[in-house]
């Protein structure tokens, strides 16, 4: 807007314009304010439109934080874990490496077995670990001797979390697996003060009734106690022979633990292993291993107690009364052909008899 126009506008206010000079500054007015709606129109859509997109643009940000943020979150975390599971790893290593705790859980396994499980063994590269964070797991394949053969029996899981263990998976592939806690009206073997409670009806009758390509493994308990060198006397003129004995610690004559409840048998294998791993390899008497078994246990009784089929073991008792009275077997796990087997029919010493398996012959 010039000076002219300005003072034009100025005298057309002031009313100083002549008539005809008053009309053409209203029409120039006019034509403003005709400009001044059409730009008015022009300009009203392109704002909406501009404040619209900057909306959306402002929604897309906000997105885009967020994502951000989370993905920034998670490769921070993810990183932690990267670099914490390592450290606790080997934090986990070196627990179970210290003082060869792991290899003592391992022993701890394996002799429950030998010890409360009747006639059951393991073989050593059937044995596996498998260590994670302050857990160690220990899988065994267990065999029992059915005539000259171990047979597969299945297999136990065993877990520790750090150095206590939960009840072991027991994985069964024979027809009549053991209970997971025995009970007395399942007991397969009695001393000779005891009660029998599971009585099994003619049992020599049936091994009658096996074909005669066929060897057995029975459960034999006795009229009396006798000496692991003894013991071979019991099976004279009979081709079979004892693969575990089980032992009086002076609580199977009453049959329960010193809390009252049912208390299961202990003992060993009759025969030395010829493999070095064995806890009852060929290096000692296996009577003297067994103690060394029981001692060892005592440590992790907690521990033996929860592998075992029982509910208590009472280590330190059945010690005590051992190291007082010396080993004395009252019966155990016999194998050998069926037929053979039927000469112990008439056989004094013997007081009650289970069949156990039966497997075609290999004797």
């Amino acid at each position: 807007m010039n000076e002219d126009w300005k003072q034009r506008l100025k005298d057309y206010y002031d009313g100083n314009l002549s008539e005809q000079e008053a009309e053409e500054v209203e029409k120039e007015l006019e034509k403003l304010d005709a400009y001044q709606e059409v730009m008015a129109e022009e300009l009203q859509p392109a704002k909406e439109e501009k404040e619209e997109i900057s909306s959306d643009k402002a929604g897309r940000i906000i997105k885009n934080s967020i994502r951000n943020a989370r993905f920034s979150m998670t490769a921070f975390v993810t990183m932690i874990i990267l670099l914490i599971v390592p450290v606790l790893m080997m934090a986990s290593y070196l627990y179970y490496g210290w003082g060869q705790k792991a290899e003592d859980l391992i022993q701890v396994a394996i002799q429950t077995v030998y010890v409360t499980e009747p006639n059951v063994s393991l073989e050593e590269m059937d044995v596996e670990r498998t260590f994670g964070l302050f857990t160690f797991d220990v899988d065994m394949d267990v065999y029992k001797r059915v005539g000259r053969n171990d047979i597969s029996l299945g297999d136990w899981e065993v877990s520790y979390n750090f150095s206590e263990a939960e009840s072991p998976k027991r994985n069964y592939i024979i027809e009549n697996p053991p209970k997971d806690i025995p009970r007395p009206e399942t007991q397969q073997l009695f001393h000779p003060d005891a009660a029998i409670s599971n009585h099994e009806m003619n049992p020599f009758i049936e091994l009658d009734k096996l074909p005669e390509g066929t060897v057995a493994e029975v459960f034999i308990s006795l009229e009396d106690t006798y000496s692991p060198d003894d013991m071979r006397s019991v099976l004279e003129e009979v081709d079979a022979e004892w693969v575990w004995y089980a032992i009086d610690t002076g609580l199977e004559a009453k049959g329960e633990s010193s809390e009252g409840g049912y208390l299961p048998p202990i003992g060993y294998p009759a025969k030395p292993d010829p493999d070095g791993w064995s806890p009852y390899n060929s290096r000692e008497q296996n009577e003297e291993q067994f103690m060394d078994s029981l001692r060892f246990l005592e440590k992790y009784e907690s521990q033996a107690t929860t592998l075992a089929h029982a509910k208590w073991l009472d280590l330190d008792e059945r010690i005590d009364y051992l190291e007082a009275n010396g080993l004395k077997a009252y019966g155990g796990v016999v194998t050998g052909p069926t037929k053979e087997l039927l000469k112990l029919r008439d056989n004094e010493a013997i007081r009650e008899v289970h069949i156990g398996e039966v497997r075609l012959w290999n004797w």
